[in-house]
C-alpha cells in the first residue's frame, strides 16, 4: 500500500519553449461536481509537501479545500527575477530578468491547462519563497489581477538594488489591490546582535534582504487604506526555516475570510435568539459568493439536519423553524425544502401550515412524499 500526495503532469510552454513539469494535489474527498480554488505554488520540490500536509490539518473548517499546483524550476533565477542583472552576490545569473514570460506562461497556459481538466473556482493563490517570493510581489505589483491571494516568504527584494521596492509606490498608485489579500513573512536575517532599528542604518551586504524588506513594509503602511496585506516578522526563523510557520500563518491570513466559528451556535442554542443563530449564515455565505465570484450556500442537509436537530435533541421548534425556514431561502427551488417545512408543522400540530407547504413542494416537481403526506392529511 502506498501514501500517494499527488501526481506528476506536463505541458509545453510556447511562451517558454519548453517542456515544464508540475505536481497536482486533489483533496482527499475530490468530487468532480464541486468547484475547487487553486493554489499554485512555486519550488515545488521543496514547499509541495508542507502545504498539501497544511491543508489536510486546514480542511473543511479554516481554508477551503483546494486544489495545489506545484511548479517545478527549469531556471528560477531566470524566471523569478523581473529585470536582467549578469552578476549578482558572486553568482552568474545572465539569464534573469524573465518574469514577465514566466507570469504570462502561468496565465496563458498553465492556469487554462488546469481549469480545462479540473473543476475550479475562480479563485487563485500564489507562494513563493526567497526568490520566489520576488516574483509574488512582482506579479502583485504589475500583475494585480492573475491571483486573488499573493503570499510571499521572505522575500529576496533586495535584487537589483531594491528595484521593486522602488517601483511600489507608483505600482500600488496604479492599481486597485484593495479585494486582493497580501502576506508577506520576513525572517530574521540578521541574528540576535542587531535589531530592526538599528539594520536600517546598516549598509553591509548581510543585512540587504532584511533591510529590503523594512522599506517595502514602509510603503505597505504608508499606502494600508488602499491595500488588504499582513506583514509578519518571524525573529527566531531563519531564511530557511521561516517556510514552513509563514506558510501556516499565510494561508491562515489571506482566507481570513472563510472560517465561520458562529455556525457552531447550533451547540449551544439557548443562549442566542433565532436571529442570532441564523442572520451569520446569510452574511457568511454572501461574503463567501463575493470571494469565490459565484453563489455559495450552506449545504442543505446540514441545515435541515440543524433545524430538526434543534427540534428534537433541544425542544425548540420557534429555533427550529428559523433553521428551516432558512434552508427554503436558500434553495427554494427544492421540493425537499418545504416537505422538511411540512414535516415540522405537521409534529407542531399545525395542518393547515403543513398542508401549505406540502402543496408548494408538490407545485415545484411533484413531490412523491409530500404527494403521499397530503393523503394522508386528507
Amino acid at each position: 500500500m502506498q501514501i500517494v500526495i499527488g501526481e506528476v503532469d506536463s505541458l509545453y510552454s510556447n511562451i517558454l519553449k519548453e517542456q515544464r513539469k508540475i505536481w497536482i494535489h486533489l483533496p482527499e474527498d475530490f468530487d468532480n461536481s464541486e468547484k475547487y480554488p487553486v493554489i499554485y505554488i512555486l519550488d515545488a520540490s521543496q514547499l509541495f509537501y508542507v502545504v498539501t500536509g497544511m491543508q489536510k490539518q486546514l480542511i473543511p473548517f479554516k481554508t477551503p479545500k483546494s486544489i495545489i499546483v506545484g511548479i517545478t524550476n527549469t531556471d528560477r533565477t531566470r524566471d523569478f527575477t523581473h529585470t536582467n542583472v549578469p552578476f549578482q552576490r558572486g553568482h552568474k545569473s545572465e539569464t534573469s530578468g524573465g518574469a514577465s514570460n514566466f507570469i504570462k506562461f502561468i496565465d496563458k497556459e498553465l492556469k487554462p491547462f488546469i481549469n480545462n481538466k479540473y473543476p475550479t473556482e475562480n479563485n487563485n493563490t500564489i507562494i513563493g519563497h526567497s526568490t520566489g517570493g520576488l516574483f509574488v510581489l512582482y506579479s502583485y505589483l504589475y500583475h494585480e489581477n492573475s491571483f486573488d491571494n499573493y503570499l510571499a516568504i521572505d522575500p529576496s527584494l533586495w535584487w537589483d538594488k531594491e528595484n521593486l521596492v522602488k517601483a511600489t509606490q507608483d505600482q500600488i498608485s496604479k492599481g486597485n489591490k484593495k479585494e486582493k489579500s497580501l502576506y508577506i513573512a520576513v525572517a530574521n536575517s540578521i541574528g540576535k546582535e542587531m535589531d530592526t532599528v538599528k539594520v536600517r542604518k546598516d549598509k553591509t551586504v548581510p543585512t540587504e534582504q532584511i533591510r529590503a524588506n523594512l522599506k517595502f513594509h514602509d510603503v505597505l503602511v504608508k499606502n494600508s487604506e488602499m491595500l488588504n496585506f499582513t506583514w509578519e516578522y518571524f525573529n527566531d526563523e531563519d531564511h530557511g526555516s521561516v517556510v514552513v510557520p509563514a506558510q501556516y500563518n499565510g494561508l491562515r491570513s489571506v482566507f481570513s475570510w472563510f472560517p465561520f466559528p458562529e455556525m457552531w451556535r447550533f451547540n449551544t442554542p439557548k443562549a442566542y435568539t433565532a436571529k442570532e443563530l441564523t442572520e451569520p449564515f446569510y452574511s457568511h455565505y454572501k461574503k463567501l459568493s463575493t470571494r469565490l465570484k459565484r453563489e455559495v450556500k450552506p449545504e442543505w442537509q446540514m441545515l435541515n439536519d440543524i433545524g430538526f436537530f434543534m427540534l428534537d435533541g433541544h425542544n425548540l421548534p420557534k429555533k427550529s423553524l428559523a433553521y428551516l425556514e432558512m434552508n427554503a431561502n436558500f434553495y427554494p427551488n427544492e421540493s425537499k425544502s418545504f416537505v422538511a417545512l411540512g414535516n415540522y408543522f405537521l409534529s407542531q400540530k399545525n395542518k393547515s401550515e403543513a398542508v401549505t407547504n406540502y402543496k408548494k413542494a408538490v407545485k415545484i416537481d411533484g413531490n412523491q412524499d409530500a404527494q403521499a403526506k397530503l393523503k394522508e392529511l386528507d
